[in-house]
């Protein structure tokens, strides 16, 4: 059987696309074209996406350089799970429905965000003018909202990561007010929009970097301490004696054991990310979690068996775009608190280069023109 993305193109579009996997420096990876062909729906499931913005994420950091990924994260497209990476990668977008497959449940106008899949994955993602959306991964914003696209392009998956660690995994919003968040690799997309969350709730929020130049940024985020990475084991035992109710690692799985280490009773570990890039948790087991902690591993694209959609339905999706749309327009969530820069699609390779560096304090959001 063919994977279900094939379709014949019509016409053609503007792309990023991939001809030089781990070419150096990251802009000699990529070729801006204005006529590569544009797709039609494989499916009457699918939607056709006029693409107006899309977000950078480490996925797309490494399909670029032609590594491989594991079939778990081709999530709903598991069974046509192949190494290659796609030509346009993308993991993510924001624009307008412009075609609308018959059993899609979209129509044409629709301002929504979608999970393509192509950081190195299924297929084609959203560095182009027009991008094909699964239905079962494509969300509605408030169709009213007058937010600018470079704004809702800082959304989809890194807000929701962020929700799934703090709410939906960890719980905050089940816990009293007062309660206390740790934010491990906090100056990632996925950081900033967790302590953004935390504080939302009314949590206490300790957050960490490596880089003594971002922990004023980390404090107007809202943070209430900021640590620098060598000198948590000193200040954590002072500052949260008691621990962490809610612990959002991402910095990676072999953190694991350490960060247990300062959880408090009943509190929550969640694990997303790989900001140092170690998919390994050396010396750690389930053995090694009390039975007064719990640990679990968050991902907007991969939450569910199989191809379970377990917390990705639009049911659970749509009311968290919409929180997070009447935090921005009431002034809550100042757009230069999440947003690091914007870059035109052109300047894709200067985005990569800009994440790969860890030069970013929030999300990098390509605007396609």
């Amino acid at each position: 059987m063919s994977n279900p993305w094939e379709n014949k193109p019509d016409g053609v579009m503007k792309a990023a696309v991939l001809t030089s996997p781990g070419a150096e420096p990251p802009s000699a990876c990529f070729t801006y074209k204005e006529d590569y062909p544009k797709p039609t729906l494989p499916s009457p499931d699918w939607v056709l996406v006029r693409v107006r913005a899309t977000g950078i994420n480490r996925a797309e950091l490494r399909a670029r350089t032609g590594a491989p990924c594991f079939p778990g994260e081709f999530n709903i497209f598991q069974k046509w799970f192949h190494k290659e990476p796609p030509r346009i990668l993308g993991e993510e977008c924001v624009g307008e429905v412009v075609v609308a497959g018959s059993s899609s449940g979209f129509k044409v106008g629709d301002k929504v965000a979608a999970a393509n899949y192509g950081g190195g994955k299924a297929h084609d993602g959203g560095y182009a003018e027009y991008a094909i959306c699964h239905k079962r991964r494509t969300f509605r914003f408030p169709q009213d909202t007058k937010l600018p696209w470079e704004v809702l392009g800082a959304l989809p998956m890194s807000l929701l990561t962020a929700w799934g660690m703090v709410m939906t995994s960890g719980r905050l919003g089940d816990r009293p007010k007062g309660s206390s968040v740790l934010v491990h690799g906090a100056t990632s997309s996925v950081g900033v929009y967790a302590i953004l969350i935390a504080k939302s709730h009314g949590a206490s929020v300790l957050a960490t970097t490596r880089q003594k130049n971002k922990v004023d940024r980390l404090k107007e985020i809202g943070a209430d301490h900021v640590v620098l990475e060598d000198e948590l084991e000193e200040k954590i035992p002072k500052l949260y004696p008691n621990g962490f109710d809610v612990v959002a690692e991402l910095v990676g799985p072999d953190q694991l054991l350490r960060v247990l280490g300062w959880t408090a009773r009943f509190g929550h570990v969640v694990a997303s990310g790989i900001l140092n890039l170690s998919h390994e948790c050396p010396g750690f087991t389930p053995f090694l979690i009390p039975s007064t902690r719990c640990v679990t591993f968050a991902s907007v694209s991969n939450d569910g068996i199989g191809d379970e959609d377990a917390g990705a339905t639009a049911a659970d999706i749509e009311p968290i775009y919409k929180k997070a749309v009447d935090n921005i327009e009431s002034g809550k969530w100042r757009k230069e608190l999440f947003i690091d820069k914007v870059y035109p699609l052109k300047d894709i390779g200067l985005a990569h280069e800009r994440a790969e560096k860890n030069l970013a304090t929030g999300k990098i959001v390509v605007l396609v023109e």
